[in-house]
């Protein structure tokens, strides 16, 4: 009868480090995904910034390259400045 006790006992003991153990690999696992989460959604916020540098430089080089062939390069700049704004502006909305 004791040895019937002796297992029981150490039976309750083993799950009780099973059930700890699932609780913690649960707390872990929540953990994880949620950096995983905030991970992801940073590469998203980077590559979209980068996207956004992308096209500005782009328009620098057009601008520098029209520049240097054109008189009117104040107004030109100022023309380009405007298309900046304009998209930036829609990317605020696309952004909401």
């Amino acid at each position: 009868m004791n040895d019937l006790k002796a297992v029981i006992a150490s039976l309750e003991s083993k799950i009780e480090k099973l059930v700890d153990l699932h609780h913690g690999t649960k707390k872990e696992l929540s953990a994880l995904q949620t950096q995983h989460n905030h991970l992801t959604q940073t590469a998203s916020q980077q590559k979209q910034t980068i996207k956004e540098l992308e096209e500005r430089s782009k328009i620098l080089k057009l601008s520098k390259s029209i520049s240097s062939t054109n008189e009117n390069t104040t107004e030109l700049k100022l023309k380009i400045n405007e298309l900046i704004r304009e998209v930036d502006k829609c990317i605020a909305l696309l952004n909401k």
